[in-house]
């Protein structure tokens, strides 16, 4: 009910006043006049800018009273709070972390990443996307990956076997996938040269893999080939 009966040219006078006197901030600033009553809301960053509000508010005509309800936060904690919201914004509008609750915060410019995920490739895409908001100066990731959500490595060679199989085109027997602390040994044999790094490339791309060791051997380049091609 008071929203509805504010003296609005009341208000515009004393945020005009708070303009002359080049207050920083001003429009952080919000003012509300009723019976004669201004109530100020908002934040500064001392107590000396707070009373200097107070005196050019009370200086304004017609006024009974000022209701100074500014909150005092250091300019630097302003700063690194809205660099920190604005970092939260992003990994909440990015496709991949829409679902994953990472922690944000902030201090002089620099952001810390904090939570558990289950991939390690949703740390470095945090960590990608909080270096692409404008104001940050160093990013540190101290995000984990769950050990419940690591597969174990005899999984992970399986399941990178099917994968090359799907995507080589080569059959069951013909190439074997064996990981032993993150590396990955490829043995078998791949009908050409091409192929044989394009299977060490799709290995590289698992979250898991930290290195690969490729014994594959190119049929195409293979000594018994060459001589029945000679022949």
């Amino acid at each position: 009910m008071i929203a509805t009966c504010h003296d609005r040219q009341s208000e515009e006078a004393i945020l005009s006043t708070f303009n002359k006197a080049d207050l920083p901030d001003v429009e952080a600033l919000r003012v509300l006049v009723v019976e004669g009553a201004a109530y100020i809301d908002g934040h500064v960053g001392n107590y000396q800018a707070k009373k200097t509000i107070t005196r050019l508010a009370a200086s304004a005509p017609g006024l009974s009273k000022v209701v100074n309800r500014l909150r005092v936060i250091p300019d630097a904690l302003v700063h690194d709070e809205a660099l920190a919201e604005r970092v939260r914004r992003a990994i909440q509008l990015h496709p991949q972390l829409r679902s994953v609750f990472i922690s944000v915060r902030c201090r002089e410019g620099i952001i810390e990443l904090s939570g558990t995920v289950e991939l390690t490739s949703l740390c470095l895409c945090a960590e990608y996307v909080a270096w692409s908001v404008s104001g940050v100066c160093q990013v540190v990731n101290s995000m984990k990956v769950s050990r419940a959500s690591v597969p174990e490595e005899r999984e992970i060679g399986q399941h990178l076997e099917q994968h090359l199989q799907c995507c080589l085109g080569v059959k069951p027997w013909q190439i074997s996938v064996e990981v032993e602390r993150g590396t990955a040994h490829l043995r078998g044999k791949v009908p050409s040269q091409s192929l044989r790094h394009l299977a060490e490339d799709q290995v590289r791309l698992h979250p898991h893999i930290q290195d690969v060791v490729n014994h594959l051997i190119a049929e195409e380049a293979s000594p018994h080939n060459h001589h029945a091609i000679a022949s």
